[in-house]
């Protein structure tokens, strides 16, 4: 497919421009980080925060349009604000890779008219939370279901994680209703299911 004039590119370039007002609004307002920060963030990482942020949102959008392009799409659905806005600003500030890659599938999928339906405004408030941990314990806990309610101990062996770590993972997971917890009254260790908010939400991701 060509690069110039495809339709996925043509769509990112539009998404930009209707939310880069509400983008800016959210730099200066709340979301806005103060300048000694930014200049103390600069010197631990050796650059400005804005180029930082400009080459996260590059790369996420090289792998969204990468996905699209290899759906071979004739044409791209619009993305609605409630979605785009909040997803463009919590992808700027993502450096690590595994986490770009599930932002660039849920972008893609926004803008797929065959998978949009499954892209909730409420998914990109979650995932902002997540951790890479977290997409893999609950793709761990999603290959068993909704139905059968693990302890900690034996999802932690699962994915080769200590127990503490997946004790962490599971209560963010929990936090965002990826996750239900249970109480076993045989035992003092807290078992967990996947929840079908979590089955949504990596549907959403899917590549």
């Amino acid at each position: 497919m060509a690069d110039d004039g495809a339709p996925y590119e043509k769509a990112i370039e539009e998404t930009a421009k209707t939310t880069g007002k509400a983008l800016d609004f959210i730099r200066d307002g709340a979301h806005a980080v103060s300048r000694p920060i930014a200049n103390i963030y600069g010197l631990l990482i050796g650059d400005h925060i804005d180029a930082a942020r400009e080459r996260n949102l590059d790369a996420i959008a090289r792998k969204t349009k990468k996905i699209l392009a290899d759906r071979n799409l004739e044409t791209t659905a619009p993305i609605p604000e409630q979605i785009a806005i909040p997803l463009l600003e919590f992808a700027r500030g993502e450096t690590r890779d595994e986490m770009q890659d599930l932002w660039a599938r849920l972008l893609a999928n926004a803008m797929d008219p065959a998978r949009r339906d499954a892209v909730r405004p409420e998914f990109v408030m979650a995932l902002e939370k997540f951790h890479p941990i977290d997409a893999v314990v609950l793709e761990n806990m999603a290959e068993t279901g909704t139905e059968n309610f693990r302890p900690v101990v034996h999802i932690a062996e699962a994915v080769g994680i200590r127990a503490s770590s997946a004790e962490v993972s599971l209560a963010n997971l929990e936090t965002a209703r990826c996750v239900k917890k249970h109480e076993n009254p045989h035992s003092t260790e807290p078992y967990y299911r996947a929840a079908g908010f979590g089955l949504e939400l990596l549907t959403a991701c899917r590549p």
